[in-house]
């Protein structure tokens, strides 16, 4: 015979299945983040090289005298601090791109031609396209804005980032957040703008890269990072100042003072 359930059992068995499904992580807890990660895992990074001039090299080889962390900048929970201009954090400059070079699109993820004005200088984006900082997991990261614009999700992480250092760097690295597989190009350019390298690191991951100059040579003064990673990309930890006697006393409005 069928026993019928007592509203008493009923009841203490519906407040159990809630429980369960509410300590259930689920995809609303990823889409916190606009970059998604660590999803793909790791493997040894893919590279081809244009020059030949820049190597990728294990990042735990670096000795970094100077390490960007964005923990000094405002940022906060997702979709963090929108910047519209270009910001400073531990001597390194972030933009969109470096002047003289022209922006595109190809779908939400930016896309930059050309190449820079001599001498190097960082070139901001149109407003809400330019950059933003967040916290990514349990710590704030940078990422370029795409051509739908903070603070849309599909924005965060499709734009470019451009890094400029007032001294020239031999060796540089950074950690990539986010990275599903997809590509990223990677521009290295001397004080004058002309180009170095090009490197193509595919099979992205949320894992640590490593750059060094071919014969030591400290004439990298910017970067340039595209990318058409599915879930958008993030930068954070860029080590710097590799060999470099840390003597910096470069303000922005020094900066600014050089180029006029």
């Amino acid at each position: 015979m069928h026993r019928a359930m007592s509203p008493t059992r009923s009841l203490v068995e519906v407040v159990v299945v809630l429980a369960l499904v509410l300590a259930i992580p689920s995809a609303s807890v990823a889409a916190e983040s606009p970059i998604l990660g660590p999803v793909f895992v790791p493997t040894p990074a893919r590279s081809v090289s244009t020059t030949g001039l820049v190597a990728v090299v294990d990042p735990a080889s670096l000795s970094c005298v100077q390490t960007t962390t964005f923990d000094d900048v405002p940022g906060g929970g997702a979709p963090g601090t929108n910047y519209d201009g270009i910001f400073a954090s531990v001597g390194v400059y972030f933009s969109e791109r470096f002047v003289g070079q022209t922006i595109g699109y190809s779908g939400d993820f930016d896309v930059v031609t050309g190449a820079p004005s001599s001498p190097l200088f960082p070139q901001v984006g149109l407003p809400g396209q330019n950059l933003n900082v967040f916290i990514h997991i349990a710590s704030q990261v940078l990422t370029g804005l795409g051509p739908l614009g903070f603070p849309d999700f599909n924005s965060i992480g499709e734009g470019s980032v451009a890094m400029y250092f007032p001294l020239g760097q031999s060796e540089l690295g950074f950690q990539l957040v986010g990275g599903n597989a997809g590509t990223a190009t990677i521009d290295f350019y001397r004080s004058n703008g002309s180009l170095i390298d090009t490197i193509v690191l595919s099979g992205l991951a949320e894992t640590s890269y490593g750059f060094s100059r071919v014969g030591g040579m400290p004439d990298i003064a910017g970067v340039l990072i595209q990318t058409d990673d599915p879930a958008g990309i993030g930068i954070d930890n860029v080590c710097h100042d590799v060999g470099v006697v840390p003597t910096r006393t470069t303000t922005w409005g020094k900066m600014k003072a050089l180029y006029r």
